[in-house]
Formats: C-alpha cells, sequence, structure tokens
C-alpha cells in the first residue's frame, strides 16, 4: 500500500454533497423566518425547537465549504495560476449577486419604496457590509436591518483570504495539523471573550460572528479534505464507512445533550459546542464522500435526489434573499393578515418563504448568475497537477 500522499481530488463530483448543501439551507431559512410568539406554550414546543435549532445550518455550510474549498485548493496545488484561478472563481461566484443586492438595496430600493425606519437609520453602516466585516461590527450595534445574515459570508471570504496561502505550503498530512491548531484556537478565542468584560448581548454575538471563532466548522471540513487525500488514510476510510456513519450520529447525539438542544446562546454550545457540531459535521460529509453499500447507500441517493440537489443550486441565492424577504416584506404583510401566529400558520409560513425563496433563487440563477458562473471556463487550473475543480 503506497504512503506517498497525493493531491488528487475524487475523480467524480460527489452529488451526496449537494444535498447536504440543500439540508443546511433548509434549516436556517425556517430558523430566521420563525415567526412564533415567545414564550411558547407546551404545545408549540416541537415546532418551535426545530425553528430554533436551525441555526446549525450555517456550522453545516461551513464544513462543506472547508471541504469542498480544501480539495479543490489541494488539487490544484501544482498549478501555475493557482492564486487566479481560486480567487477569480470565488469571486465570480459570490460577489455578482451579493453587491448586486446591496447596490439595488441602498440606492434604489430607498427611492422606490417606503422602508422602515429601522433600516432607514441603519444603513449607515453598509460600509461593513460591501467591505465583509459585518460580522465583526454587527455585535458592536453597527449591523443594518434586514441583513444580519450576511455575517457569515464576510467570515467565509476572510477565510478565502488566508486559506489558499497556507493550503499551498503544506501537504494534506501537515494540513490536519494546521486544521487542529485552529480548532483549538478557536476555542481559545471563545473562551478569552467569555473572560472578557463584554456585556451578554455582545458577548453572545460576538462569539457567534467572529471569524476567530467559528474557525473549528472550516477547518474540520477542510481536515475532512485532506484525510481522503492521504492514501492510507483514504483506503482505511474507504471500507468503514458505516463506521464514519455511525460516529457522525453519536457525536451528534453527544452535541444535542451538551447543548441542551442546540441552545443558540447557551454556554455548553457556545464554549466546546460549536466544536463538537462542527465535528459532526465533518464526520457526516465525510460519510458521503466515501462509498457506501445497503442502507447507507439508500441514505446517500436521498442526498443525491434532483429536488435536493435542485435547492442545493440554488441555496446561495436563497440564503441571500430570504431575510430581506422576511424583513420587508413577507413578514409585515403576515402580520396585517393575522393578529395571532399559530404553530399552523408558523408552519405554513415557513414552507412559503421556502417556495419563494427558491424560486427567486432559480430565476436569479439561471438568468443572472449564470451569466458569471459560465466565465469560469476562463479559470481552468494549468499545471501538470491541475484537476478539474468540483462543481460549487
Amino acid at each position: 500500500m503506497s504512503t506517498v500522499e497525493s493531491n488528487t481530488p475524487p475523480s467524480h463530483h460527489i452529488r451526496a454533497l449537494d444535498g447536504i448543501r440543500a439540508l443546511a439551507i433548509l434549516l436556517v431559512i425556517p430558523h430566521n423566518v420563525d415567526v412564533l410568539t415567545r414564550p411558547y406554550p407546551a404545545y408549540d414546543y416541537p415546532i418551535a425547537m426545530l425553528m430554533h435549532a436551525g441555526w446549525i445550518g450555517v456550522q453545516l455550510f461551513f464544513v462543506l465549504s472547508g471541504f469542498l474549498i480544501t480539495g479543490n485548493l489541494l488539487a490544484t496545488r501544482g498549478a501555475a495560476n493557482y492564486f487566479a484561478t481560486f480567487f477569480g472563481r470565488r469571486a465570480l461566484r459570490i460577489m455578482p449577486l451579493y453587491f448586486a443586492v446591496l447596490l439595488f438595496s441602498f440606492t434604489l430600493a430607498p427611492a422606490l419604496f417606503a422602508l422602515p425606519d429601522t433600516f432607514l437609520n441603519t444603513r449607515s453602516h453598509q460600509l461593513w457590509l460591501w467591505t465583509f466585516l459585518s460580522n465583526w461590527t454587527t455585535p458592536f450595534d453597527q449591523g443594518v436591518f434586514g441583513f444580519s445574515h450576511f455575517w457569515s459570508l464576510a467570515v467565509e471570504e476572510q477565510f478565502y483570504l488566508v486559506w489558499p496561502f497556507i493550503v499551498l505550503r503544506c501537504k494534506p498530512s501537515s494540513l490536519l495539523w494546521v486544521c487542529a491548531t485552529a480548532v483549538v484556537g478557536a476555542l481559545l478565542a471563545r473562551g478569552a471573550l467569555f473572560a472578557a468584560h463584554l456585556t451578554e448581548d455582545v458577548r453572545h454575538d460576538a462569539i457567534y460572528m467572529f471569524t476567530i471563532t467559528r474557525m473549528d466548522a472550516l477547518t474540520l471540513g477542510a481536515a475532512g479534505a485532506a484525510l481522503i487525500r492521504i492514501p492510507a488514510a483514504a483506503e482505511w476510510l474507504r471500507h468503514r464507512g458505516r463506521q464514519v456513519a455511525w460516529a457522525a450520529a453519536l457525536t451528534m447525539l453527544a452535541t444535542i445533550l451538551v447543548t441542551r438542544g442546540f441552545g443558540i446562546y447557551d454556554v455548553s454550545t457556545q464554549s466546546v459546542g460549536y466544536t463538537l457540531l462542527s465535528t459532526a459535521f465533518a464526520l457526516l460529509v465525510l460519510w458521503a464522500a466515501l462509498p457506501a453499500t445497503g442502507g447507507l447507500r439508500a441514505a446517500q441517493r436521498i442526498l443525491e435526489s434532483t429536488p435536493l440537489r435542485l435547492v442545493g443550486r440554488y441555496s446561495y441565492g436563497m440564503y441571500v434573499f430570504h431575510l430581506p424577504l422576511h424583513v420587508f416584506v413577507t413578514g409585515p404583510l403576515l402580520h396585517r393578515l393575522t393578529s395571532q401566529v399559530t404553530p399552523g400558520v408558523a408552519l405554513t409560513y415557513v414552507m412559503v418563504m421556502l417556495l419563494v425563496t427558491f424560486a427567486l433563487a432559480a430565476l436569479s440563477y439561471e438568468l443572472f448568475e449564470r451569466r458569471f458562473l459560465d466565465l469560469k471556463r476562463y479559470l481552468v487550473p494549468a499545471g501538470p497537477t491541475a484537476r478539474e475543480l468540483s462543481a460549487q
């Protein structure tokens, strides 16, 4: 058995990861458009807890992003245009829609519509959105109403600025040590913020949004990508998909217990909970990339199903659109239509929001984003070790 490390990624696109991306957005949107009135009556708890726990979808996005980005970077380390390819392709995927939404929101929308004072009074903070720094400023009341969800895009953009330089200098085995160091660093950073003299609200939001405090999710995903590019480790894992699946399930169960049901601002969640959850998701993503048989293969086929893959394809647009749509349009409309939000109304509203955001994202992707994505054909890695990039 060869022990020589390889940068070669799996030769096929991992279709199940599209389904995992879909699961992430299907968790996030119900959480962010939760209209159930607090405190919850006892009979609302199952629905309320399901929506409340949806914040974990962002963690899943981070882990998946770390896995895919690192895989592509490892695959192209020998390319002459390594940096140009990576940064160009990332810019074409993220920035056209992102900046188009900001441009419309801060220039055209105020002239065309009567926008709420909560937006008009906070739009002076828009600089942090344009510069992908809102995750550092929002905890200190420097956010823009309706765009608080853009903090996670800022985290990823900051990760993209640093990670290619690290991967270029690391073999997959060395990268595992870097990832382990980043996980420890994230734990220490969260501990330092707990010890800092901050108000409770600022501390909660800072731990939730700061890049350094969420590095364990991105780098644990990256560690999975590195593992399957070490031949000995990849061969060992190839025959242990079932064990990886069980490890993911047991780690998730431990996370539920430790975080008391994914309590978003619970001390246990914001200390070790993030790392446990990231580990569970990293194992899930790793399992999806491994061969499977029997029931586990059936589960992978569900993730590979056309409906989930379509949601995964349009998930970026769904994420960008859902919160502004909720706070400026559909949320106010719902409150005009009904004064009492029952669990049935809340669930119906979530379903409507999922359908509407899917439709908007599909239109955006096919009519706008695709024009930029087609330009990726000019950004193909050049060099003897270059491989076709996974679709993102």
